[in-house]
């Protein structure tokens, strides 16, 4: 069920991206991109569209913790920082 969620919402990602940029592209060509820098709303659609592309990716190693009890959550947090220390 989870890799059906994750091809499901890389799937979306993916959808919204095209949607974004790749049809204007299409139409328009590269000039689309000439007024990039200018357009504020297409940076801010480009930066949801890349942080949820990483959290999808990163959704796997992370989610262990977040259902992990406390002590499970220590353990899972020292195996992916690298320290090892309890004082």
């Amino acid at each position: 069920m989870t890799v059906f969620l994750f091809t499901l919402a890389s799937f979306l990602v993916a959808f919204a991206g095209f949607w974004t940029f790749g049809l204007p592209y299409m139409l328009m060509g590269p000039r689309m991109f000439d007024h990039f820098v200018e357009r504020r709303e297409q940076q801010v659609m480009a930066a949801g569209l890349l942080a949820a592309a990483i959290s999808l990716v990163l959704a796997p190693f992370v989610s262990p913790g977040l259902i992990s009890d406390a002590t499970q959550a220590q353990v899972f947090a020292e195996t992916l920082t690298g320290f090892i220390g309890r004082g």
